[in-house]
């Protein structure tokens, strides 16, 4: 009797490995959006809870209007935008592409007189045409995978919009879902919860809400200066501020040099001054006056774990990855200081 329970529960457990990764490779397209979904629907599920609570119609169903009105919400504050940055951010690359296409045509190109002290910097031109060129190469393969992904890029958002519904509306019976399947201690699951919660909010207000703020402030300042893509580049703005150890100053700065060499043959320096201002007591001081009042004490985490969630995020799931990769990376964390408190 003994040995047929055992090979019962071989033969389970063999059939629910293999039904498993089935599963898996039907789901694989879209773990990306599945993934987006989940965090994203973590987020916003005390807005999910106020609405449900305070605003939900007694005539309607209450789950399901906190959820529609809340994945709307989440639509015009994430989606909209990331579509509009990104398309945005394709056009001035395509017209970048075409002016280096222009430039590397041109077969009396040269580069343009410099001051004597920046002279030793320039370099030697042929390198330069050929450094041009790669950077060309690079752009126009980006813009094809971009063009190539539209079609994917909107059935991924209609699946993240779908899948952050279901999350909201069955939170709890997730919840609960799992704690059938990895019991823990009485009150355990509490705990992750919280102290989950307080170290990914921080890192996501601290680290992204607050990247977002100083990209926006950078774009306004390119945009008001004339700098050529100010799209482009407050959009690597953003990602260099969210990179600990890292800064905005990465971008404005050598933009700002750039203005001073243009105003030193154009004598019009008041660009370059203008944005140095700025930069410095508005842009950059939002990293030590904005941070901290967001994220608060206790909200700490090892900027290592915020680094490689960030990069590693965006190299295994692109522009998702840097929601994604750094919540993966908290949990993880957290994981193992359970674990070093059970031993």
């Amino acid at each position: 009797m003994e040995k047929e329970a055992r090979y019962q529960r071989g033969v389970a457990l063999f059939l629910a490995v293999i039904i498993g990764f089935l599963a898996f490779l039907v789901v694989r397209p879209f773990i990306v959006a599945i993934l987006s979904a989940a965090a994203l629907a973590y987020i916003f599920y005390p807005l999910y809870l106020y609405i449900l609570k305070n605003l939900a119609p007694k005539f309607l169903p209450q789950k399901t209007f906190a959820a529609m009105v809340t994945c709307g919400i989440i639509v015009l504050l994430v989606l909209l935008p990331t579509i509009f940055v990104t398309s945005v951010l394709t056009y001035e690359l395509r017209d970048g592409y075409l002016f280096l296409q222009d430039f590397l045509a041109s077969p009396n190109w040269h580069l343009p007189e410099l001051p004597l002290y920046l002279k030793g910097f320039a370099g030697d031109p042929a390198q330069i045409k050929a450094l041009v060129g790669d950077l060309a190469g690079q752009m126009i393969g980006w813009l094809q995978g971009v063009l190539k992904g539209i079609p994917n890029l909107f059935l991924s958002i209609f699946i993240t919009i779908f899948s952050t519904y279901y999350f909201l509306k069955h939170g709890k019976d997730i919840y609960t879902f799992f704690m059938g399947i990895f019991p823990l201690p009485k009150g355990r699951y509490d705990q992750i919860i919280a102290r989950f919660d307080d170290l990914s909010r921080g890192m996501i207000l601290g680290q992204i809400v607050v990247g977002g703020v100083q990209g926006i402030l950078a774009w306004a300042a390119f945009w008001f200066l004339g700098v050529s893509n100010p799209v482009l580049w407050g959009f690597f703005t953003f990602i260099i501020s969210i990179i600990p150890l890292l800064g905005a100053a990465l971008v404005w700065v050598p933009i700002c040099i750039y203005l001073f060499i243009t105003g030193y043959m154009t004598g019009d320096y008041w660009r370059a001054i203008t944005l140095l201002l700025y930069g410095t007591f508005v842009i950059s001081l939002i990293d030590n006056v904005l941070k901290p009042k967001i994220v608060g004490e206790h909200a700490k985490i090892h900027p290592l774990v915020i680094l490689f969630g960030i990069l590693g995020g965006i190299q295994l799931f692109g522009i998702p990855g840097i929601l994604i990769g750094p919540l993966i990376l908290t949990l993880f964390d957290l994981m193992i200081e359970i674990y070093r408190e059970t031993l």
